[in-house]
C-alpha cells in the first residue's frame, strides 16, 4: 500500500431546505447511502454502524462519530472489513457530510479522506455521487 492517502469528494443540490434534507439523511428507513442502514446515537465518541448489501454481499462496516452539528455536519470514521485491510485506526476513512443552505435549497458536500489508493478514491467518489443522486431524487428534487 502506498503511504500517500487519497481523498474523494462529491456534492449535489437538493431543492429542499436543510431541515428536510437532514431529516432524510437521518431517517431510520432511508437507504440513500448505497442501501446501508446507519445506526448511531450521533453523540461524539459513539459507535456508528453501516449494514446492508452491496453487489449481493452483506456488509457490516463501523466507525466512530467525530462531530455532529444538527442541520449542518456529520463527521465520522468508517472502516469496511470487505476492504481486506487490517482493522486499525490508520485504515479508517474520515468522512465529513456538510449541509449548506443556498438559494432555493441545500448544497450537500461529502469529503472522504484517508483512502489507500487513487483507484479506491475514484471508486468512492463514484459511490458518493450515486448516493447523493439517490438522496436528491428521494426528495423529488432536481440536481444542479
Amino acid at each position: 500500500m502506498s503511504s500517500e492517502a487519497h481523498t474523494a469528494s462529491a456534492s449535489t443540490f437538493v431543492a429542499e431546505p436543510p431541515e428536510r434534507v437532514w431529516a432524510e439523511l437521518l431517517h431510520p428507513g432511508a437507504r440513500w447511502m448505497l442501501g446501508a442502514n446507519i445506526e448511531t446515537d450521533f453523540q461524539v465518541g459513539s459507535p456508528v454502524t453501516f449494514e446492508g448489501h452491496f453487489f449481493g454481499r452483506q456488509f457490516a462496516d463501523h466507525g466512530t462519530v467525530l462531530a455532529f452539528e444538527r442541520l449542518r455536519l456529520m463527521h465520522f470514521t468508517h472502516f469496511s472489513p470487505l476492504s481486506g485491510l487490517e482493522d486499525v485506526p490508520e485504515n479508517y476513512h474520515d468522512i465529513r457530510i456538510t449541509l449548506e443552505p443556498v438559494d432555493g435549497g441545500t448544497r450537500i458536500l461529502v469529503v472522504q479522506q484517508n483512502i489507500d489508493t487513487a483507484e479506491h478514491a475514484k471508486h468512492s467518489e463514484e459511490q458518493w455521487t450515486q448516493a447523493l443522486t439517490s438522496l436528491a431524487h428521494s426528495q423529488g428534487a432536481r440536481r444542479r
